[in-house]
């Protein structure tokens, strides 16, 4: 058994090598893995789908990842989600503004890929 083998995970990004590089991760270590490429998208899958958590990036196409959070936590079937943001646009500031507006961790890109899956693990007990 490992890690994550309980966990299904939404991961919306729109970036290809970002998708694939989280994705297999998460997969590695016994996650389901869900993806969104949008923040409509992942409103869409939200629908029918209760993820352990979910890791979105803050530049999205259409609806950011700011705007999508907005609305997750607008919503009494999913405000209860833990959220976390992934971005290549890292800073103090940043970081401020994501647990600011209601994000439950930031993770700034490149992902540290030998610590990730034991982060996500101490932020979702």
């Amino acid at each position: 058994m490992t890690i994550a083998d309980n966990w299904s995970v939404l991961v919306v990004e729109d970036e290809y090598d970002s998708i694939q590089m989280v994705s297999k991760i998460l997969r590695h270590h016994g996650a389901q893995v869900e993806i969104a490429r949008t923040g409509h998208e992942c409103l869409e899958k939200l629908e029918a789908f209760t993820p352990t958590f979910i890791i979105m990036d803050l530049m999205l196409p259409e609806m950011d990842g700011w705007e999508t959070l907005a609305q997750i936590r607008a919503n009494d079937h999913t405000a209860h989600l833990k959220v976390f943001a992934i971005t290549a646009y890292h800073s103090v500031n940043v970081e401020e503004d994501a647990h600011q507006a209601g994000f439950d961790a930031y993770f700034p890109k490149p992902l540290n890929t030998n610590r990730i899956v034991e982060k996500l693990a101490s932020l979702i007990i």
